[in-house]
C-alpha cells in the first residue's frame, strides 16, 4: 500500500490508542522519517487484519508522530472504535473532519462526521466534581497521569472505558487519589475529589541544628573517665569491707582460744608426751560454733 492509500478511501480504516485535540503544526519531515511513517502504517494495517486491535494502534500512532497525514487520523480513529476506545475514536474523527474541510476534502468531511455522530451516543462520560470549598491553591487534577484542565472540571467530560485513576494534588496538600472503572457507553459517572489533608512541614535550618546537637554522641573521654571514677570507687569499697571481715574473723578466732579450757566439754582429751624425736605438737581444742562461723562468713556459709 502506497503513501496516497492512507489518504484516498475509508474501506480498510484499522484502529488504535487514545489521542485528543489537534496536532500543532509540524516541522519538516525528512525523507527518512517519511519512509519510516510508511512502513509502520503498512505494520498497522496487517495487525488491524488480524483484529489486533492494540497493536495496530501503536503502529498508527507511531507512523503519525513521524509525517502527519490526514488519512492515517481517519486510520487511528477506526481502530480506536474497533479497540473499544470510544472517545478517543470520538475526538480524533472530529479532528479529521475539520482537517478535511481545511483541505476542501467534502467526501473525507462527511464521512468523519458521519462517524463521529454515530459515537456521539454511545460514550461513557465522567465528571470529577470538585467543592468550592475543596478548591485549594495550586490544586491540580489528573486522569491517568494526564492533567485535566480546570476548565473541565464540574463537567460531564467522555472518556474510554475501562480502569482508571483520578488524582489530585497541590502545593503543601498530601495527595488523593481513587481508582474507579469506567463502564462501556453510553453511561455517566461522578467522582467527587476529596479533601487534601496538610502534608508534614519541613523542619527549618534552625530547628534541624538543635536536635542535631541533642542527637549528636557526647565526648566518649568524659564517659571513660566517669567509669573509671565509679570502678575505682567501688574498688575502694570493696576492700574495706573485705579488711573489716578478715579483722573480725581473726578476732573471734583468738577469743575462741582463749575460752578452750580442759573441763570445756569441746576441749579433746590430753594424750602422753612422746619421746622428742616421734614426738607431734598436741591436737588443739576443737573451736567453738562461734569461731567456726567467724572462719566461714568471709567465704560463704557452704564453703566449710
Amino acid at each position: 500500500m502506497k503513501a496516497a492509500a492512507r489518504c484516498s478511501s475509508l474501506g480498510c480504516l484499522v484502529g488504535l490508542a487514545l489521542v485528543c485535540g489537534v496536532r500543532p503544526a509540524a516541522a519538516e519531515v525528512t525523507a527518512a522519517q517519511r519512509a519510516t511513517a510508511e512502513a509502520l502504517f503498512q505494520q498497522a494495517a496487517e495487525l488491524m487484519e488480524q483484529k489486533r486491535y492494540n497493536e495496530a494502534c501503536e503502529q498508527f500512532a507511531a507512523s503519525q508522530e513521524l509525517d502527519p497525514a490526514l488519512g492515517t487520523t481517519l486510520y487511528l480513529a477506526d481502530c480506536y472504535e474497533q479497540a473499544g476506545k470510544t472517545a478517543s475514536a470520538w475526538a480524533l474523527f472530529q479532528e479529521a473532519a475539520d482537517g478535511a474541510r481545511r483541505v476542501q476534502q467534502s467526501d473525507r468531511e462527511q464521512i468523519a462526521n458521519e462517524r463521529a455522530a454515530s459515537l456521539k451516543g454511545r460514550l461513557s462520560k465522567l465528571e470529577l466534581r470538585v467543592a468550592p470549598a475543596r478548591r485549594v491553591p495550586g490544586l491540580e487534577l489528573r486522569i491517568n497521569d494526564t492533567v485535566v484542565p480546570s476548565a473541565s472540571w464540574n463537567t460531564a467530560m467522555p472518556v474510554d472505558p475501562g480502569a482508571s485513576r483520578v488524582e489530585a494534588r497541590a502545593p503543601g496538600k498530601k495527595p488523593w487519589s481513587v481508582a474507579i472503572k469506567i463502564a462501556d457507553g453510553p453511561s455517566s459517572q461522578v467522582v467527587e475529589v476529596g479533601a487534601l489533608s496538610d502534608a508534614p512541614q519541613a523542619m527549618s535550618t534552625d530547628s534541624a541544628g538543635v536536635l542535631s546537637d541533642k542527637l549528636a554522641p557526647r565526648d566518649p573521654g568524659a564517659t571513660q573517665r566517669t567509669i573509671g571514677y565509679v570502678v575505682g570507687a567501688a574498688g575502694i569499697v570493696g576492700v574495706a569491707v573485705g579488711g573489716y571481715f578478715g579483722y573480725r574473723a581473726l578476732d573471734l578466732n583468738k577469743q575462741s582460744k582463749a575460752d578452750c579450757r580442759a573441763e570445756d566439754p569441746n576441749a579433746l582429751p590430753a594424750r602422753e608426751p612422746r619421746p622428742a624425736k616421734t614426738r607431734k605438737a598436741p591436737r588443739p581444742c576443737r573451736p567453738s560454733p562461734a569461731s567456726v562461723a567467724a572462719r566461714c562468713w568471709p567465704r560463704g556459709s557452704r564453703s566449710c
